[in-house]
């Protein structure tokens, strides 16, 4: 069973201004709380007990927020001095997140709003021998990942009229802590660039697990923020 995982929390919401202009994106009001209690609560209905989360923007806050509330699980905040990117900051939590094997950990960006079932994923790549698990979909979005008839990621591609082997990236990844054993540096990096990486230079396997029909919303986005604020 999976126990550890990251929030990447570290963007500047420059898509929610200006909510975000005197507060990071992790803290804007989210249903009955915030949006970082809102991901916590999820990853604790899954069994995650370990959850670290990066800040950049406004870390001060971020760190204030979790010293005066508590959620029953181990919080582990990494203030980030110069902000590193999904990669970057996955690697900086290395400490927090590797506990010396080849298990797992779940990674999450703070906007993601969806009703798939986690478990799902989770027991896929438990049982597989991927490096890297990503959840995907078919929808629209500026940038897609291009699977191979495997699920197997094979690139990244900007277009308007994606083909049949075009995903959307749903945010949520299983990634085995092999991760940090194959030597990138921790400074700003891409995920999907070390997957790529990771899948040329080390012959490791990365792949897609299409979440279906299941509701994605990017609440980092203004207009989704306001439709998904409210509710239970």
């Amino acid at each position: 069973m999976i126990k550890k995982a990251i929030i990447l929390a570290a963007g500047f919401g420059t898509r929610l201004k200006p909510l975000t202009d005197s507060t990071p994106k992790a803290l804007v009001p989210f249903r009955n709380g915030t949006m970082i209690s809102y991901q916590i609560e999820k990853l604790k209905g899954y069994g995650i007990t370990d959850i670290t989360v990066n800040a950049h923007h406004f870390a001060e806050q971020v760190e204030k927020y979790f010293s005066e509330n508590h959620f029953g699980v181990s919080i582990n905040v990494i203030k980030e001095e110069v902000i590193l990117g999904t990669g970057g900051g996955i690697l900086n939590a290395e400490k927090y997140l590797d506990d010396g094997s080849n298990a797992a950990f779940l990674a999450i960006n703070v906007d993601v709003f969806t009703d798939f079932d986690f478990k799902k994923i989770i027991n896929y790549h438990i049982s597989s021998a991927n490096l890297a698990t990503l959840l995907v979909q078919k929808r629209k979005t500026s940038r897609y990942l291009e699977l191979d008839k495997k699920m197997e990621l094979t690139g990244r591609v900007k277009c308007e009229t994606p083909e049949y082997n075009f995903f959307a990236f749903n945010g949520v990844h299983l990634i085995s802590n092999e991760i940090f054993r194959l030597g990138y540096p921790v400074k700003y990096l891409d995920i999907i660039d070390i997957y790529l990486d990771a899948e040329r230079m080390h012959g490791r396997t990365v792949k897609g697990y299409d979440a279906g029909e299941s509701l994605f919303e990017d609440i980092g986005k203004i207009n989704a923020y306001e439709k998904f604020k409210s509710g239970d």
